[in-house]
């Protein structure tokens, strides 16, 4: 069936004015890993049921920032087209070439920042969506500092391969899944990635996933609640503006 996007109108119920300071309270390194979900007005609950695809992302805010993304699908309605190569640059966008540590304790250069997929373009298909990207640590959002590492359970990677996996092992059930960015007040990156997901089979009944990695918890609608943090362990980062100060020397 023909796929369904829609997109949500979402205000924006902030000051109206910026802050753009380089204070403590918009900076934070890999070594202060928050232990509680930052507040959002963004509903965690899973899409009713179609029985089709469904692709629900709400309109940036009034600082432009993504502000939510779901989706409702099949393991055949996976896209199957090679992405391309990202253009567009999210609200806060900033790269450095900073240093970071390697397992054998020498020193590397990577750099810092991926334009990061809310819903990731294996389940989506959309690549250049300003609803759908917001700038993420690449350690964050690929698990590692160079290549990928989908075992590291503090990363995108690890939940969107095994959620791709899951589809694969289910191809008569449905996907539910949701990607909320959790911002601080007026801050450009978000802090916290909120990942909601749940399986539905054809009657529209829902069947918990469980991924592992010591973070998951129960949510809304039978879905599977887990809260990332958006750091590297080689930066210390500004949400205010999207700057950071490498924190590890050659």
């Amino acid at each position: 069936m023909v796929a369904v996007i829609i997109a949500l109108a979402v205000g924006y119920f902030g000051s109206g004015r910026l802050h753009l300071g380089q204070g403590n309270d918009s900076s934070t390194s890999s070594s202060q890993v928050s232990t509680k979900a930052l507040a959002t007005s963004v509903k965690q609950a899973p899409l009713p049921f179609k029985n089709q695809k469904q692709m629900v992302m709400a309109n940036t805010d009034a600082l432009g920032r993504a502000v939510d993304a779901h989706i409702q699908l099949k393991d055949s309605q996976e896209p199957k087209v090679k992405r391309e190569p990202l253009t567009y640059n999210p609200v806060g966008w900033h790269n450095y070439n900073f240093y970071y540590k390697k397992p054998n304790g020498s020193i590397g250069k990577m750099w810092l920042m991926a334009r990061g997929h809310l819903v990731g373009y294996q389940f989506s298909g959309l690549n250049d969506e300003a609803r759908n990207l917001v700038p993420e640590t690449a350690w964050f959002n690929g698990g590692n500092f160079t290549g990928t590492n989908d075992g590291n359970t503090a990363s995108m990677l690890y939940y969107e391969n095994r959620l791709d996996s899951w589809l694969a092992n289910h191809p008569n059930y449905y996907l539910d899944y949701q990607v909320t960015p959790l911002y601080k007040g007026n801050e450009l990156l978000p802090r916290q990635i909120r990942l909601a997901y749940v399986g539905i089979d054809k009657n529209g009944q829902s069947l918990p996933i469980k991924l592992g990695g010591g973070r998951e918890k129960s949510g809304n609608g039978g879905a599977t609640v887990v809260v990332l943090d958006n750091v590297a362990p080689n930066a210390k980062i500004n949400y205010a503006d999207g700057t950071a100060v490498n924190t590890v020397k050659p």
